[in-house]
C-alpha cells in the first residue's frame, strides 16, 4: 500500500467509527449487520432524503430506507472491510462492546461528536429495523442493494 491509499483508509475508518458512535448513542443497542448497513448508508449522505421520503413516513419505512442503495453491490461491498475495521478499532479501545452478536456504545462514552446527524427517517428505519430478524434484514438488503 502507497502512503496515499493508507491516508485514504485512515480517514474512511475515522468516518465509519464517529458513525457509529453516533448510531449507537442514540439507539445503545444495534447487531453488526445492521449497524454495517446504516453506517454506509449514513456515509453516502443518503440521508438527505428530503426529496424522497420525510419523517412523516409511516409504513414500510426500513423497506424505504433499504431500498435507497438499490444498484451499489460493489460500493457496499467494498465499504464492508473500512466499516469492520472500524468497529474492531472501537471494540479495541473500549468505546463499544461486542457481546452475542450485538454493539453496544460504553456508558462512559456520554460525550459523541455530531459529525454526522440522524435524521427522523434513518432513526425510525433503525427502529423499524428491531422488528426484523437478522436472516429478514439481509435477504432485504440483499434483494436491494
Amino acid at each position: 500500500m502507497n502512503e496515499l491509499e493508507i491516508e485514504t483508509e485512515i480517514v474512511q475508518i475515522s468516518s465509519y467509527c464517529e458513525i457509529i458512535c453516533c448510531i449507537l448513542k442514540t439507539h445503545r443497542i444495534l447487531s453488526i449487520n445492521k449497524i454495517i448497513f446504516f453506517s454506509y448508508l449514513i456515509k453516502q449522505k443518503k440521508f438527505t432524503f428530503k426529496e424522497v421520503y420525510s419523517g412523516n413516513t409511516k409504513r414500510d419505512v426500513i423497506f424505504k430506507c433499504i431500498s435507497l442503495l438499490s444498484g451499489e453491490f460493489e460500493d457496499y461491498c467494498n465499504s464492508i472491510s473500512f466499516i469492520i475495521k472500524s468497529i474492531h478499532l472501537l471494540i479495541l479501545n473500549d468505546k463499544i462492546k461486542l457481546s452475542n452478536g450485538l454493539l453496544i456504545l460504553n456508558n462512559e462514552e456520554g460525550n459523541v461528536s455530531r459529525i454526522y446527524e440522524l435524521n427522523i427517517f434513518i432513526n425510525k428505519a433503525i427502529e423499524e429495523s428491531r422488528n426484523l430478524t437478522e436472516k429478514q434484514f439481509m435477504r432485504e438488503v440483499m434483494r436491494c442493494v
